[in-house]
């Protein structure tokens, strides 16, 4: 078994194994009043510094921290840091303005600001400002996604109807559970084409900026769209938006960012991209019955402690684990803590560029070992 693939598995296994935990000891009406909402918020701001920010102020490669320092007090800095962004930002929209009660207004709001944070990281690639420093990175992401979150939560969601509802909420377009759904899709496709995730923008990039973005972002919304309102011809809401496409979004996430491709990244996109999406599909037929198992006993938990069902039947726990557990705690991990103790992310590669490590050792016929590349550009 390759080593690097054998590290990140061992890594993945034992984050999920303390992301059960977490969701199995942290009492259910905290996990899930308090915490499930208000993680929105810290998936903004682990995208926000870690990706668009690219470590900034502390992490590398644009934060202060040089080779011989501590990884794991840097780690725990940067993390600190974190968390107390998440805390300020979330305090903020529950008290002053948009002013909503964090349960159950805050998902809806939080789903708006993680898809308008994946698209704004994944689709637009921070333009047109990649290429300045963190800092300003920082500053310029933060800005242009609550500003385009603000004007999707004032515009598109309508609560009438809505047992929590209050005449403050806004009047959109949509019902509030038909585009949670919807941007639940769209976040699929987000993920599926982003730049770094499984399709690396093909062909979109070839149109060059800022029109490939433009177009993918209709492409984008449109797939989402039809998802959506396809799937829920044959699945209900919960299940289509909560157990399939939560996976979908998880599984993109950890082949591309936790397992870096593997193994295919000797070819380039197209072909690389369509045997992405062959394992993650894989991946996510296994996930989806595995999950109904293993958080039978959380879903239990969510029963004694009368947590309202809906929102949080087996579907939607499975989304909640996968991404809002899993996935926070394996990206922060190789973001801000390095990986420790196996070796930290090296630089992203392009659509059509193979990177120096995609070779295998084989044995020859008379037993010594040799490397041969395994490269397909086809």
């Amino acid at each position: 078994m390759n080593k690097a693939f054998r590290d990140n598995l061992i890594l993945f296994i034992l984050t999920m194994i303390v992301g059960w935990l977490i969701m199995y000891l942290v009492p259910a009406k905290m996990f899930f009043l308090t915490y499930a909402p208000a993680s929105f918020v810290l998936l903004f701001w682990l995208l926000i510094l870690g990706v668009n920010g690219r470590g900034w102020p502390v992490t590398p490669p644009e934060g202060f921290w040089k080779p011989g320092m501590n990884k794991a007090g840097t780690g725990l800095l940067m993390s600190a840091l974190w968390v107390v962004l998440a805390i300020l930002l979330t305090l903020f929209l529950t008290n002053l303005w948009p002013a909503f009660p964090l349960f159950p207004v805050g998902i809806y709001f939080g789903a708006i600001l993680f898809m308008t944070t994946l698209w704004y990281t994944f689709i637009w690639g921070a333009y047109p400002v990649a290429q300045k420093s963190g800092a300003v990175n920082v500053v310029f992401g933060f800005i242009v996604v609550l500003v385009i979150t603000s004007i999707i939560w004032l515009t598109m969601i309508n609560f009438q109807g809505m047992p929590f509802a209050q005449p403050s909420f806004p009047n959109g377009v949509f019902g509030a559970d038909n585009l949670l759904g919807m941007m639940i899709w769209t976040i699929v496709w987000i993920m599926i084409f982003g730049n770094g995730l499984s399709m690396q923008s093909y062909p979109f990039y070839k149109f060059g900026q800022p029109l490939g973005q433009i177009v993918l972002t209709v492409v984008v919304v449109i797939l989402g769209y039809l998802s959506w309102t396809i799937t829920l011809n044959f699945l209900s809401p919960s299940f289509s938006f909560g157990a399939v496409a939560g996976s979908i979004i998880g599984w993109v996430l950890f082949h591309s960012f936790v397992f870096g491709y593997h193994p295919n990244a000797k070819h380039i996109q197209p072909k690389r991209g369509i045997y992405n999406m062959i394992i993650v599909l894989i991946a996510v037929a296994i996930w989806i019955p595995l999950l109904k198992v293993i958080l039978a006993p959380i879903a239990a938990n969510v029963i004694v402690a009368g947590v309202p069902i809906p929102p949080f039947d087996i579907s939607v726990l499975s989304m909640l684990y996968t991404l809002h557990v899993v996935a926070i705690l394996a990206v922060a991990h190789s973001l801000f803590w390095f990986k420790m103790p196996f070796t930290p992310l090296g630089p992203p590669i392009g659509p059509e560029e193979i990177p120096p490590g995609a070779l295998t050792i084989q044995k020859s016929e008379d037993g010594s070992n040799r490397s041969e590349v395994e490269v397909n550009i086809n």
